[in-house]
């Protein structure tokens, strides 16, 4: 003990425990000094430190006459009359008796110690490795030092002695795909890299798995946070780990880590197993014959067309075969990364709606001509149409061309400030120039749309409108609107607005929609957008078809005759109503109040239709996209879902389409 030390300052029969600097004297058993005893025992001065955790021999003096040496019990005897509870230690006691009876100094010795009290400390965790590498399987990687919580101690007296921090501790728990030992330390069980967040030891696995379960990318390193290679059976390993079992693309793994290592970093983005995906099942669908009568098929997207020779339009004869149907297909199952079948679907049967010019043989599976004319052929949806043939240009040698049935063929050009309507298809063998062209089916023409941009003159078809190319042309369709070689708009005018119903697409490998608008439901392809002047150009995903505009336009008219309604009649009993009119009013307000109940069903029912309208093009523009397939050009910009992107610079094969969860407008690559 050091010289300073305080000691119990307790009396006891005659020991004493007290400072240093305190003169008390050793005494006996009896309480007698031990200079006035004949015979008295071993006597001993105890010393404590300041904080009573400690306590030893500060003084010593031998036993006389007959008295009792120093020894280990007479020791404990002693610590205990002194009022110390605290265990003795052994062999301390056993040191201190001998030094003390071969005259040496005892004082650094400790014969008995309090317990410390325990300040609570939090759990902590102890990395093995580099946290910049990652773990494997079956690496012992880090431990797990438990939290502590507060505990009180004693002093030698066997007084509490509280602790100085009695917080709750923090706790670290190891999450799934780690095990932990009895002494805490953690064992990986997949490959990752180790974090600790929020109290947990994690495991960020190398591989990341699609949503579809069909693609693993990882994260590809040369070493491992211990120190060691990865090698490919490594990973193979590690992906096992994770479950990835399928598909393992061994060759991007061996070249991933020989980057890796070659590079000293970690290489991202490295597809590590690839699952089939399943082959859905074709529905069912219509086969054109058309023996005879020209019909070609449309050419592939990168192959150059003669538009000088691009065969007959599809016009068949009474009694000649036209179509067939052909049945659904089987679906093929895939399977994913982990190695799980992947269901596929089986090709519904097409269900056709033949029309009073078709008669259908075989079962429902080969379909004829029952009159001459043109074959007008929907997904599911068959007919054939009478034909109005028209050998030279429609001008002021014919009027214009008003169809109340069947289908029209122009030989020639429609001129200028002429219409062609009718219910069926309009095919038109030159050009369509400021005309209006009206049609319930599809708009064929053979050479260009050529138009001023004045709002009079426009192309209408409730289908597909086909056309070698158009320049300042209003163009509205129902269906897809396909052109050869370019849409073009001027500045110096109204420009041009193409809408379709579907899809719209440019056709010749360097095809280009240069300036105006161009709407489309179902999306767009093309090679170049927009021009190196920064020619203002517009590609927008919306439905803008002319079933909506109708419907539309048929719910503003009708609320504005239930307004009329209003004002007129009134809510109430229509009788009362009338009887306060004058006369000259009463035919009207009989008019309105018949009309009223039609009315307000009429727009409930336009508001269903509308909402599923909307519904279906919602479902559509989730896998609709504008694909650029050359160079969009700054000054060209993509509207979608509410939200518009305005192309700053040059953009090389790129492609846009519509994120519904983040409600934006995401770029890609071709």
């Amino acid at each position: 003990m050091p010289p300073q030390a305080v000691q119990l300052e307790r009396l006891r029969k005659g020991v004493r425990i007290v400072t240093d600097k305190g003169k008390a004297e050793p005494r006996n058993g009896d309480g007698k000094s031990m200079a006035d005893a004949a015979d008295a025992d071993a006597a001993v001065r105890f010393g404590g430190t300041p904080d009573r955790m400690k306590v030893g021999v500060t003084s010593y003096l031998p036993a006389r006459g007959q008295g009792r040496p120093l020894s280990v019990d007479l020791l404990r005897q002693l610590l205990a009359e002194a009022g110390v509870t605290a265990p003795m230690d052994e062999k301390n006691a056993a040191e201190v008796v001998r030094l003390l009876l071969a005259g040496q100094d005892a004082r650094a010795i400790t014969i008995a110690r309090g317990v410390r009290p325990q300040n609570a400390q939090d759990a902590r965790f102890e990395l093995f490795g580099a946290a910049q590498f990652p773990v494997f399987p079956g690496q012992a990687f880090g431990r797990i030092h438990p939290a502590v919580p507060a505990q009180a101690g004693r002093d030698v007296g066997g007084n509490p002695v509280p602790p100085t921090d009695e917080h709750a501790p923090r706790e670290i728990a190891a999450a799934g795909g780690i095990a932990m030992d009895r002494d805490g330390v953690l064992t990986a069980q997949l490959a990752g890299l180790v974090r600790l967040s929020e109290g947990r030891v994690e495991l960020e696995p190398l591989a990341r798995v699609s949503d579809d379960r069909l693609q693993a990318t990882a994260t590809l390193y040369h070493r491992d946070a211990l120190g060691g290679l990865v090698t490919p059976e490594g990973m193979v390993a590690a992906l096992s780990s994770q479950g990835i079992v399928f598909g393992i693309q061994m060759e991007a793994v061996i070249r991933g880590l020989g980057q890796a290592s070659a590079e000293n970093r970690a290489v991202e983005g490295v597809v590590v197993a690839q699952g089939q995906a399943p082959v859905q099942g074709a529905a069912g669908w219509l086969e054109a014959i058309c023996e005879g009568s020209g019909c070609v098929e449309a050419p592939d997207e990168n192959q150059r067309m003669d538009y000088r020779n691009r065969g007959q339009f599809p016009v068949a004869r009474k009694g000649q075969d036209i179509a067939r149907l052909r049945p659904p297909t089987k679906g093929v199952p895939g399977r994913d990364v982990y190695g799980k079948e992947v269901a596929s679907r089986d090709g519904a049967a097409l269900r056709v709606q033949v029309g009073k010019g078709v008669e259908a043989l075989e079962e429902g599976t080969r379909f004829r001509a029952r009159i001459d004319g043109v074959v007008l052929a929907g997904k599911s949806s068959l007919d054939v149409s009478e034909l109005l043939n028209m050998t030279g240009d429609v001008d002021y040698g014919t009027g214009n061309i008003l169809l109340s049935q069947g289908s029209v063929r122009v030989g020639g050009t429609v001129r200028s400030g002429f219409t062609v309507e009718a219910p069926g298809k309009v095919l038109v063998e030159g050009m369509v120039e400021s005309a209006r062209i009206i049609a319930g089916s599809d708009v064929l023409v053979r050479g260009g749309i050529f138009m001023s941009g004045d709002e009079a003159a426009f192309v209408q078809a409730g289908g597909c409108v086909t056309a070698n190319y158009t320049h300042n042309a209003h163009v509205q369709a129902g269906g897809d609107v396909t052109v050869a070689l370019a849409i073009v708009g001027s500045t110096a005018n109204k420009g041009s607005r193409v809408t379709s119903g579907g899809s719209v697409r440019v056709t010749d490998p360097k095809g280009r929609i240069m300036g105006g608008t161009v709407v489309c439901a179902h999306g767009l392809d093309v090679f170049q957008a927009g021009s190196e002047r920064g020619m203002s150009t517009t590609l927008a995903l919306s439905q803008e078809t002319p079933e909506i505009a109708a419907l539309i336009k048929e719910m503003r008219e009708l609320r504005v005759l239930k307004e009329r309604s209003m004002f007129v009649v009134g809510e109430g009993d229509g009788a009362v109503a009338l009887a306060r009119l004058p006369g000259e009013r009463r035919e009207e307000a009989r008019d309105l109040l018949g009309r009223r109940d039609s009315i307000e069903s009429r727009l409930r029912q336009i508001q269903r239709t509308l909402a599923e309208l909307a519904q279906e093009h919602l479902e559509r523009v989730a896998a609709a996209r504008i694909a650029i397939r050359g160079t969009a050009y700054p000054g060209v910009a993509i509207k979608m879902g509410g939200c518009a992107l305005y192309i700053e610079r040059p953009l090389d094969r790129c492609v846009f389409s519509w994120d519904a969860k983040n409600k934006q407008i995401v770029t890609g690559s071709l």
